[in-house]
């Protein structure tokens, strides 16, 4: 009987040990940066280049890289 609980006790431990190393956070869903702002999720841009997710604030003039 006593085999038979520490078994369960620490595959317990172990589990919950190991599942708590898994969170997620999306870092662009917290307070929005401006009045206004839209979160814009990541694509893939004319050109094949990926760009991650980002706010999109109105007003501000966005920097456009050309390859």
């Amino acid at each position: 009987m006593r085999y038979v609980l520490a078994l369960w006790v620490s595959s317990f431990l172990i589990g919950s040990t190991l599942s708590a190393g898994c969170v997620v956070e999306e870092p662009g869903y917290r307070a929005r940066p401006c009045a206004g702002g839209v979160w814009i999720r990541g694509h893939y841009g004319p050109r094949g280049r990926w760009h991650p997710g980002h706010w999109r604030c109105p007003g501000i003039v966005e920097v456009i890289e050309v390859e």
